[in-house]
């Protein structure tokens, strides 16, 4: 049986999203996104989507303070190291 596909979603740049670096994993290509969050500098929002449709989850979120290293959130990051170990060290060594 085939999996189900599904597509990522790219955020909007008028809600303060920006292009951070485009990724490869395999043939795939991925977007990584990153906004600061308005209450603070310190935390930023990050979404690593897939450019087109891909099995299992094509969108994944990260929190992450740029001062302390802390994540918020972390279960996609986890999602991630278990099915896209590539992408997972790629982000990790860019957030």
């Amino acid at each position: 049986m085939k999996m189900k596909m599904y597509g990522g979603r790219v955020p909007d740049e008028a809600e303060g999203w920006r292009l951070k670096v485009e990724l490869k994993d395999g043939e795939q290509k991925w977007l990584l996104f990153e906004r600061c969050q308005a209450h603070t500098d310190d935390w930023v929002t990050y979404k690593i989507v897939a450019d087109g449709r891909v099995e299992r989850k094509a969108n994944y979120w990260v929190v992450k303070n740029i001062k302390t290293g802390q994540q918020a959130y972390p279960a996609d990051m986890e999602l991630m190291k278990q099915h896209r170990s590539n992408l997972f060290k790629q982000v990790g060594a860019l957030i």
